[in-house]
C-alpha cells in the first residue's frame, strides 16, 4: 500500500509521521480563508460601525478614566495592530493619556514580562501608557462588585472597576470552558479573582465536552456575561484570525451582540461536522503550545472525534512544562473524576481552577488512551499525569497501530482551535 507522509505543527517547528495511505480517514484543520486586505482599515471601519453600541468618541467624555483590557500572550489577537486605533478614538474624544490604563487580562496565567508586553501591545504603547498585569492572587488589587447566582463573591481588578469606560480586546475561537473565547471572557476569567474563576471553571468541568465546546449559548457563557454586566464592561473589539494568524474579521460593539457576530465567522473556519469517528486521532496543540495548561485544549475536540476506547496521539512541545501557576496539576496528575470531586468537597484541594482543569482532561482520558509526544515533559512526568509516552511522533503512531491493527487515523492540525458538531 502507498505510504503517506503527514506533517504536524510543533511550536514554530514541525514533526512528521508516515502511514499507509488507506489508513488516513481524513485531515481536519482550519479552513483557508482570505484575510482582510488592509488590517488598519478594517479596524477603523469596525470602530465606525459599532454592533449594538455607539462610536467610542460619541460616548466618551474628556474627563473620563479609561480601562483598556487586553488579552495576554497565550492568545493570538494582534493587539499591537488594534490598540493604536482604539487609543486614537480616546485622543479624539479629548481623554488625557494619564487617564488611560491598559490592564492585561491574565486570568490565572503568569505575569507577562516587559519584552512580552512590548511584543503584544507594541513598544510605543508600553512606553507611553500605564500597563498593569492583572494580579489574580493579590486581594489588595481586587474589589467586590456583587455575588454570582450561587452566592460567590465576584472580585475583580480594581483598576478596571474604578474606570469610567471599559473596553476589552481579544480574539474568538472555540473554547472548552465557555464555548468560545472572546466577548465577556475578557472580564471573567480575564480580570477576576481566584474564587469566582474557580466556580466558573468547575461549572464548565461538570458539563460534557460536546455540550460546551463550540456551543455559544451555554450556562458558563451566560454567567460570564452576567459578571461582565456587574463590572460594567462597555464594549469589546474582537478579531477572528485564519489558520495563518491573519485577521479575517474585526468586530466592535456590545460584548454580547458583537461577540455573536464574530462567532458566525469563526464557525466558517474552525467548526466541522464529524462524519465518522476514528480509531486513532493524531492531534497537535498548535498554537496553544506554551505549557500543558494551554496545550490540553487540543484534546477536547480530539475526544469528540475518537471512538470510545480508541487512542489519541497528542503532539505538544510544552516548553514551560505543566503549569507554573497551578502546581497542583503536576503534583496530583489527572486523577479520576470521583477522586477530584471528593477532594473538592473535603477541601483537600483548594485551587478549584486546577481541580476543574484536572476533571476536564480526565474526561478525555476516560474516553481514550492518550500517547503524548513532548520535549517539555519527561516520560516519568507524562506517566504521572496519566498519559502514555513516546519519544517521537512516528513511534507514537506505530504504537497506536499495533494496538489497533485495523484502525483508521483522523489527523487534526491546530487542534487547540477546532470544534466539531
Amino acid at each position: 500500500m502507498q505510504k503517506r507522509t503527514v506533517t504536524m505543527h510543533y511550536g514554530i517547528e514541525s514533526r512528521e509521521f508516515e502511514v499507509d495511505e488507506g489508513r488516513v480517514l481524513g485531515i481536519i484543520e482550519p479552513r483557508r480563508v482570505k484575510p482582510v486586505k488592509h488590517l488598519d482599515v478594517a479596524v477603523k471601519e469596525s470602530l465606525m460601525k459599532p454592533i449594538g453600541y455607539v462610536r467610542i468618541r460619541d460616548y466618551v467624555k474628556p474627563n473620563m478614566t479609561i480601562a483598556v483590557i487586553s488579552e495576554d500572550n497565550t492568545r493570538v489577537c494582534p493587539v499591537d495592530r488594534v490598540i493604536p486605533h482604539i487609543l486614537a478614538e480616546f485622543e479624539e474624544a479629548g481623554v488625557k493619556r494619564e487617564n488611560i490604563k491598559i490592564v492585561v487580562a491574565l486570568g490565572t496565567h503568569r505575569p507577562m514580562t516587559k519584552e512580552e508586553l512590548e511584543n503584544k501591545l507594541g513598544k510605543e504603547v508600553v512606553e507611553e501608557y500605564e500597563v498593569i498585569n492583572h494580579m489574580w492572587r493579590n486581594e489588595d488589587e481586587l474589589v467586590e462588585v456583587g455575588l454570582t447566582d450561587s452566592g460567590t463573591p465576584v472580585k475583580v481588578n480594581k483598576h478596571v472597576v474604578e474606570a469610567d469606560f471599559k473596553i476589552g480586546i481579544g480574539n474568538v475561537i472555540p473554547h472548552r470552558v465557555s464555548g468560545y473565547s472572546g466577548g465577556a471572557k475578557i472580564i471573567q476569567p480575564g480580570i477576576c479573582g481566584a474564587e469566582v474563576t474557580g466556580e466558573t471553571h468547575w461549572k464548565a468541568a461538570l458539563i460534557p465536552i460536546e455540550e460546551v465546546l463550540g456551543v455559544v449559548e451555554n450556562p458558563v457563557r451566560w454567567e460570564m456575561e452576567r459578571i461582565a454586566s456587574k463590572v460594567g464592561l462597555n464594549a469589546i473589539v474582537n478579531t477572528v484570525l485564519n489558520r495563518n494568524r491573519e485577521v479575517v474579521d474585526v468586530v466592535f460593539g456590545d460584548y454580547v451582540k458583537a461577540h455573536r457576530e464574530a462567532v458566525r465567522t469563526v464557525d466558517l473556519i474552525y467548526k466541522f461536522k464529524l462524519e465518522e469517528k476514528a480509531d486513532i486521532v493524531v492531534v497537535d496543540s498548535h498554537p496553544a503550545d506554551l505549557d500543558m495548561w494551554q496545550a490540553v485544549k487540543a484534546l477536547f475536540p480530539a475526544a469528540l472525534a475518537v471512538k470510545k476506547g480508541g487512542i489519541i496521539v497528542f503532539l505538544t512541545p510544552c516548553p514551560e512544562g505543566v503549569s507554573k501557576e497551578h502546581p497542583e496539576v503536576e503534583e496530583l496528575g489527572y486523577q479520576p473524576i470521583p477522586v477530584v470531586k471528593k477532594m473538592v468537597e473535603d477541601g483537600s484541594i483548594d485551587d478549584l481552577i486546577a481541580a476543574a482543569h484536572i476533571v476536564m482532561v480526565r474526561e478525555v482520558l476516560d474516553r481514550a488512551k492518550c500517547i503524548i509526544v513532548s520535549d517539555g515533559l519527561s516520560e516519568s512526568l507524562a506517566c504521572k499525569l496519566g498519559f502514555n509516552y513516546a519519544n517521537d511522533l512516528q513511534e507514537a503512531v506505530d504504537e497506536a497501530l499495533k494496538e489497533k491493527p485495523n484502525g483508521r487515523i483522523l489527523v487534526m492540525r491546530m487542534g487547540a482551535e477546532l470544534a466539531l458538531n
